[in-house]
């Protein structure tokens, strides 16, 4: 009976060793996935999609960086997706823009600016036939050069 009780130990050391070892190997991937630089002025946009339509990403555009967390291709209604991206220091300017189609024709813009003399979401909009019946409202929560900006795309309410 010795015998058997310290081989299940054994191997319950063992196997508790190795999902320890995976655990923690994980965890520390999950931790850096999406970690910004320091050196460099960075955006975070946390984008929230407020209405019954699946958008489908269109162009995304950031010039003079590149991304950390890339927009996804598509946005399902009533889900929040954070795109995080660095400047590559060349200009003092660092943008970005993201386009999602919502239907045939109606196109949603998120913008942002990352600017040394401040930050801005100044060309986020709806635009095309759902521009009456949508909106983008954003919001800037830290400056520039570590941007953190919000986006939610709503129904506008009569």
């Amino acid at each position: 009976m010795f015998t058997t009780s310290t081989r299940r130990r054994i191997v319950f050391s063992a196997i508790a060793g190795t999902a320890v070892v995976a655990t923690m190997a994980g965890l520390s991937g999950v931790a850096t996935a999406g970690t910004l630089p320091t050196d460099v002025p960075t955006t975070a946009m946390t984008i929230t999609n407020n209405t019954g339509h699946a958008l489908t990403i269109d162009d995304a555009n950031i010039p003079y960086g590149y991304w950390i967390a890339a927009p996804r291709e598509s946005l399902a209604p009533g889900q929040t997706e954070i795109i995080t991206g660095a400047s590559n220091n060349r200009a003092p300017v660092f943008p970005i823009s993201i386009s999602y189609q919502m239907d045939t024709n109606t196109i949603v813009k998120f913008v942002s600016t990352n600017d040394y003399m401040g930050a801005n979401t100044d060309g986020s909009n709806v635009s095309g036939p759902g521009a009456s019946t949508y909106t983008v409202q954003s919001t800037i929560d830290t400056g520039a050069p570590n941007v953190n900006a919000s986006y939610v795309l709503s129904p506008l309410v009569n």
